[in-house]
């Protein structure tokens, strides 16, 4: 049942042996309609666990959900997150979908329609809509919240997930896919939280 999942560049500074490789896992139960699965324990070899689980390396993992974030909240991408290996879902969006669809159409980006915004936590005031347009598949984006700039994720740090359109979510203003702006909640919302394993005290839910 081990899902031999992709390391993350994050992941990779762990510089973990093949011994530890094979010691520090973690363990998801499914979920009812199998589509997604919840952060259960820590992996005891000494435990038979049925088709129910899955076992998968240290890495970024559901956390729960926010409480409702307010319409005008400020979000940024979160950058180098496309190969965040997935805790039993096939894609991000498909996590938002199995603990918020109850309360919340996810069919539609979330974020204001064909708004970009550029600026810093000083001047948040430049409104770039002449330069993007919303569209593509509907995602589930790495973001930061409350942040005016894209950027990278501490090791061990904590991101937030977001159901934003494709452009939304890979759009380049400066620098990489994603990069050099921030958006806005179009809707109240709430956001999925996952956390990054890269120390086993991150194990602990808060």
């Amino acid at each position: 049942m081990f899902a031999n999942m992709p390391t993350t560049v994050e992941g990779a500074k762990l510089q973990l042996t093949q011994e530890q490789e094979a010691k520090f896992r973690v363990v998801y139960r499914k979920t009812k309609d199998e589509q997604g699965a919840y952060f259960t324990d820590l992996w005891n070899p000494e435990i038979d666990y049925t088709d129910e689980f899955i076992i998968v390396p240290l890495r970024s993992v559901y956390d729960g959900v926010t409480d409702p974030l307010a319409i005008g909240t400020k979000f940024a991408n979160v950058e180098g997150s496309t190969h965040d290996p997935k805790p039993g879902v096939s894609s991000w969006i498909q996590l938002i979908k199995a603990r918020l669809q109850d309360e919340y159409d996810i069919t539609t980006c979330y974020a204001e329609h064909n708004k970009i915004y550029v600026g810093d936590s000083q001047d948040e005031s430049d409104e770039k809509t002449n330069e993007f347009s919303c569209g593509g598949t509907l995602v589930g984006g790495h973001v930061i919240l409350q942040a005016t700039n894209s950027s990278t994720v501490d090791e061990g740090g904590n991101v937030h997930l977001l159901p934003i359109c494709h452009k939304h979510n890979t759009f380049r203003y400066t620098g990489g896919t994603g990069a050099g702006y921030y958006m806005k909640l179009a809707r109240q919302m709430k956001a999925v939280k996952l956390k990054s394993y890269f120390q086993l005290s991150a194990l602990v839910e808060e």
